[in-house]
């Protein structure tokens, strides 16, 4: 479904006893032995107007990244849908660990001069 550009959602449940009233600000305790009921795949579509400004805008010469914080397969069939990337052109998805390990210098902090030559989908 990630790979469809669909959002994923999955639905589970578990009894739990009203006597002791489970401690509710522990949700580790709480989503353990879920019983999955059903996995959904859930479009945010494209906006009909964003296919066109990329469009525009790569015709007057701007190259169009995209930063998400969707899945990697989510986000590239969403940069496909929209036209940033295209079947067959030379392009490279990060997640964020990478893109962050990819502009940081050895003490940690944020290099410039990185981030300027990094193309990058995230």
């Amino acid at each position: 479904m990630a790979c469809e550009g669909l959002r994923t959602i999955s639905i589970a449940y578990r009894d739990l006893p009203p006597n002791p009233e489970p401690e509710w600000d522990n949700e580790a305790e709480i989503v353990t032995e879920l019983t999955c009921i059903t996995v959904v795949g859930i479009e945010d579509p494209v906006r009909p107007e964003v296919p066109e400004a990329i469009r525009k805008c790569q015709r007057a010469g701007i190259t169009v990244r995209m930063v998400t914080g969707d899945n990697i397969n989510t986000a590239r069939a969403i940069a496909a849908k929209c036209g940033i990337i295209h079947p067959g052109d030379d392009f490279i998805c990060l997640e964020g660990k990478e893109f962050n390990r990819r502009i940081r210098n050895e003490k940690g902090e944020v290099s410039l001069g990185q981030v300027e030559t990094l193309k990058f989908y995230l």
